[in-house]
């Protein structure tokens, strides 16, 4: 009689527990696809319970202890659904957006590995590896100008490199070159940027030239002069020239670098030469006919100011934006020179990746105007912050003779396509090997001239190198309606 009466007591008190389960299992696919309640450890009874549930389902069940079975059994507890339940949904939920709507840290740039070296350091004894901030590179050269004729050379440069920088803090440039012409170029150039921590550059440079074989093929000359040798005595001067140059430019403004470009800077800059040059005509010479007034002794002073746009990704091999100049140059005797003359100089350079950075479209654009009565070496060059030699020769014009085209008003512009599909690894150096192709258009002014007049084309390609990512190298062969030439020369014409 007491064993079917305790049956019957156990039954009554499980019947609850039974309907609430089976009322779970009824509930939904989110409770049978999860674990059971009685599989998981059951947590510690707390008023802090119901506010940290975050599994967005159930609070957590007040628990409550009941009187023993006289056999020593529990009596279940009864389960009942806290009233913060709904806050606790949705504050989980609300948890859970704001996990998915967390933005994910992007990755950073690839750690470009050979412009660090590995070390041994002594207090740790384990190798470690460190930015190389300093590179020099010795080079005897061999260089090639119908001009010139062969040079034989040495150049060294020393470059001094932030690791957040792709651009050289300090550069050293020293060179010094015989031809079998024996014309002698040498100069030194020395770059300092932002020692002042004003996002400043500063430029340096002495240069002493002595040549025998000074090109004059005259003022403005649009004749076409093929199968002709640009090399006898007349075409030709002695000249030599001692000259010191500085320069210091800073930043207006930034502008942010994007996804596509990088951090562009407008400077300002000044400058001043201070140049002697020397002429001696020689006899029955094209210069003595045209111009027997630059025989002697003649000094040459000018300053320069204006403006910088510089959007490039680095300085060694620009991949990605462009530097534009505008600039005016003005001298006179009230600064030591001997004549009085004013040079406007324009010039715009783009480069752009065609779908990589191994694939390269540059192209540049000069004009160059100048007013007064300048001396014969401003009127064979382009002026700017630094001035560069043409037109005709190694940099602009190439396929024409050196200095082929002179005159008070110039104009070139330049097109290539770079490809620099190879980046060996030399010991712990690179080496990048590259083509190219050009096309190069440059035209002097004659008066009262349209602007479509006398334009002189040269095509042609070739092939460089890129030394440890400071140094460039390159071999060029042009092709113009005058002839052929093939050059050995450093650095990008632009």
């Amino acid at each position: 009689m007491l064993g079917p009466l305790r049956i019957g007591v156990l039954a009554a008190l499980l019947a609850p527990a039974i309907s609430a389960a089976g009322a779970s299992e009824g509930g939904g696919d989110a409770s049978s696809s999860s674990a059971s309640a009685s599989d998981l450890p059951s947590p510690e009874p707390s008023a802090a319970g119901a506010a940290d549930a975050g599994d967005g389902s159930v609070a957590p069940t007040e628990i409550k202890p009941s009187d023993r079975a006289g056999d020593g059994a529990v009596a279940p507890t009864e389960t009942k659904p806290s009233a913060t339940a709904g806050k606790g949904r949705s504050s989980a939920t609300a948890r859970g957006r704001s996990r998915r709507a967390r933005p994910r840290a992007k990755k950073g740039p690839a750690i470009d590995r050979s412009q660090y070296k590995t070390i041994f350091d002594e207090r740790s004894g384990r190798r470690r590896q460190v930015f190389r901030a300093h590179r020099f590179l010795p080079v005897v050269q061999a260089l090639r100008d119908p001009a010139f004729g062969t040079i034989i050379g040495l150049r060294a440069r020393y470059v001094n490199r932030l690791p957040d920088s792709a651009f050289n803090r300090i550069q050293l440039d020293v060179a010094l070159r015989l031809s079998t012409r024996l014309i002698q170029d040498h100069d030194l150039r020395l770059q300092l940027r932002d020692l002042l921590h004003r996002g400043e550059v500063m430029l340096f440079g002495l240069y002493v030239d002595n040549d025998p074989a000074f090109p004059y093929l005259g003022v403005a000359n649009n004749d076409v002069l093929a199968g002709e040798d640009l090399r006898q005595p007349y075409y030709a001067a002695f000249r030599r020239t001692i000259a010191g140059t500085f320069a210091y430019a800073e930043p207006l403004f930034e502008v942010p670098a994007t996804p596509r470009f990088p951090i562009g800077r407008l400077r300002w800059f000044t400058g001043a030469t201070f140049a002697v040059d020397r002429f001696h005509l020689y006899e029955g010479s094209l210069l003595e006919e045209d111009r027997p007034e630059e025989e002697g002794l003649r000094p040459r002073v000018y300053v320069v100011g204006g403006f910088q746009w510089d959007r490039r990704d680095n300085e060694w091999n620009p991949t990605t934006g462009a530097i534009h100049e505008a600039s005016f140059t003005l001298a006179g005797p009230g600064m030591a020179g001997s004549r009085a003359w004013g040079r406007f100089n324009a010039s715009a350079r783009w480069y752009r990746g065609l779908g990589t950075p191994k694939l390269v479209f540059a192209q540049a654009a000069v004009i160059d105007a100048i007013i007064g009565l300048p001396p014969l070496i401003p009127m064979g060059e382009l002026g700017g912050l630094e001035p560069i030699e043409g037109l005709g020769g190694r940099f602009v014009g190439r396929g024409f003779y050196r200095r082929r085209f002179v005159g008070d008003t110039k104009a070139m512009v330049m097109t290539e396509l770079r490809y620099l599909p190879l980046d060996l690894k030399v010991f712990r150096w690179t080496l990048g090997l590259g083509v190219r192709g050009f096309v190069d258009l440059v035209k002097v002014f004659r008066a009262n001239e349209t602007l479509h007049a006398n334009i002189h084309p040269s095509v042609g390609g070739g092939v460089f190198a890129v030394w440890d990512r400071f140094l460039v190298m390159r071999l060029d062969a042009g092709y113009s309606a005058e002839g052929a030439a093939i050059y050995l020369a450093g650095e990008h014409p632009f």
